[in-house]
C-alpha cells in the first residue's frame, strides 16, 4: 500500500515535555504492527533559528503503528536530501514542489 513511497510520518507525543519528531523518507516495509523506513528526523526546537533541527542523512527507523499521528504520501519524486522548511503563521511546513505543504508541526511546540 505505501511501500516504495516517500512519506512525512508524524509521530505522537508521548508526554507533555517530549519533542514533537516527524520522519521524511522512503517506507521500505509495512504490516499490521510496524512501519519500517529509510527516512531522516525533523525535530521541532525552540532552540534553532529555523524552528526545527533536520538529522543530516537518513538512517534505518523502525516505528510501532500505534506510535503514528499521521501519514502524508508526498510525490514520488520528492528529494528527501534537501528538505526546506517554511512558516505559514505559526505552523512549520515541509516545502512539497508541486503539491501541498506537509504539517509539520507549530512554532514553539519543540
Amino acid at each position: 500500500m505505501i511501500k516504495d513511497r516517500i512519506v512525512r510520518l508524524k509521530l505522537k507525543k508521548g508526554h507533555q515535555g517530549q519533542k514533537p519528531w516527524c520522519y521524511i523518507g522512503k517506507v521500505t516495509a509495512f504490516n499490521d504492527n510496524w512501519l519500517i523506513m529509510e527516512a531522516r528526523g525533523i525535530m521541532l526546537s525552540r532552540q534553532q533559528q529555523q524552528g526545527v533541527e533536520i538529522d543530516k542523512k537518513p538512517s534505518a527507523m523502525m516505528f510501532p503503528r500505534e506510535s503514528i499521528e499521521s501519514i502524508r504520501v508526498l510525490p514520488d519524486g520528492f528529494n528527501v536530501a534537501d528538505l526546506r522548511v517554511t512558516t505559514d503563521g505559526q505552523k512549520l511546513m515541509l516545502v512539497v514542489d508541486g503539491a501541498a505543504d506537509a504539517f509539520l508541526g507549530e512554532m514553539g511546540e519543540g
